[in-house]
């Protein structure tokens, strides 16, 4: 009986139907108007009586309408460091430690070994704590990273041995939860092993990293570390001309964009735990500054790419896909997948708009090349 229902999902059919229906009309309402919101559109006033039309307000947040101006001739220093033969030797001892061969060892632990052990925290009255366990983890003794307490604790200990380990943290320890504490852990020594570097040879070149020579290896360390280096600045111009088109170009920014922009990137940096409001206001001050930047930058060189007709098709779209997903061959098909929405196609393209329009201020920026201590140079264009 329709009193019954009434009675019994009223509430429950009003919000599916709200759910599903006010999006629906909000958006044909915009494309009406011809509006283009940059958050979702904010519902009020809503009244909804049986027998009557239904009324509701839906506030929009839209893009300010700027004009870039003064984006010519910013100047800025590309500040290229020049590799040399000590950077590609200590890259190669890099590479020797990744490959490194761990030969088990039968006597006391000592600096330059590494140790796997098992831990697991100790409350006040020395109980273990179970949700602190931790297996098979591989420390090596003299790192500059080990924490003096911790190395101590496990010079001399021998396989099979348990030791009760107490280690202070200092203050600027990453995890908050140990920063400035004194922890006691129960630790558990698996295995002690010497860590024996490969020689620096053709042999060296050849098993690892299937080139013919070590000459071969000392030279495609070089163009990868002179390939870093040009990245970084290059991401350096970037920065700073964004910065000096912001500086020029004073816009307010809507709130409500600003606190949306806020929570989504808050939800990304949490995942699924709950944060307190201490927590969030925290979050919220460390990252307003960023999200402010950003979106200064994205409304100006949106402006800019209308006023220099500034496009990107969608072959260039379709490109962009498969040079990601040629990038990455195992993960091809997952890739496509992503970009086959056409929500998520519009936003890669607006962010190969903005690309392009950042590349249109620094190829009419005023770029000098200089060398870390070399002389600067006027850039070649």
């Amino acid at each position: 009986p329709i009193h019954l229902v009434r009675q019994n999902f009223a509430d429950a059919v009003e919000q599916e139907f709200l759910e599903g229906y006010l999006p629906r009309v909000t958006g044909q309402a915009l494309e009406e108007a011809k509006l283009d919101p940059v958050v979702p559109p904010q519902v009020r006033n809503l009244k909804l009586v049986p027998g009557q039309p239904m009324r509701f307000q839906a506030v929009v947040e839209v893009r300010p309408e700027v004009e870039a101006r003064n984006w010519k001739g910013i100047p800025v220093a590309r500040r290229t460091r020049v590799m040399d033969e000590g950077d590609v030797d200590q890259m190669i001892e890099r590479l020797r430690a990744d490959s490194a061969v761990f030969v088990d060892l039968d006597r006391p632990a000592q600096r330059g070994d590494v140790v796997t052990v098992d831990s697991i925290r100790l409350d006040a009255n020395n109980r273990r704590i179970p949700s602190t366990r931790t297996k098979a983890l591989k420390l090596e003794l003299g790192a500059p990273d080990m924490l003096p307490d911790l190395e101590n604790g496990l010079l001399g200990a021998e396989v099979g041995q348990e030791r009760t380990i107490e280690i202070g943290y200092p203050a600027d320890y990453p995890t908050q939860e140990l920063a400035g504490r004194r922890v006691r852990y129960l630790i558990r020594v698996r295995k002690t092993q010497e860590k024996k570097l490969r020689d620096p040879d053709d042999t060296f070149a050849r098993e690892i990293f299937d080139l013919p020579s070590f000459d071969e290896l000392r030279a495609r360390v070089r163009r990868n570390l002179e390939g870093e280096e040009a990245v970084r600045a290059q991401r350096e111009v970037e920065d700073a001309v964004s910065d000096e088109l912001i500086r020029r170009n004073p816009l307010d920014l809507p709130e409500r964009l600003v606190q949306w922009t806020l929570d989504r990137m808050i939800q990304e940096a949490v995942g699924q735990r709950p944060i307190d409001d201490r927590t969030r206001t925290d979050l919220e001050q460390r990252y307003r500054p960023a999200v402010e930047r950003s979106l200064r930058r994205e409304i100006l060189l949106g402006a800019l790419a209308r006023q220099e007709t500034i496009e990107v098709s969608d072959d260039e779209i379709a490109a962009e896909i498969d040079r990601m997903a040629q990038a990455d061959p195992r993960q091809a098909a997952r890739v496509r997948a992503r970009y086959q929405p056409a929500e998520r196609r519009r936003r890669l393209g607006e962010a190969m708009l903005e690309r392009k329009a950042l590349d249109h201020v620094i190829a009419n920026a005023a770029v000098t090349e200089e060398s870390v201590g070399g002389r600067v140079v006027p850039a070649t264009r």
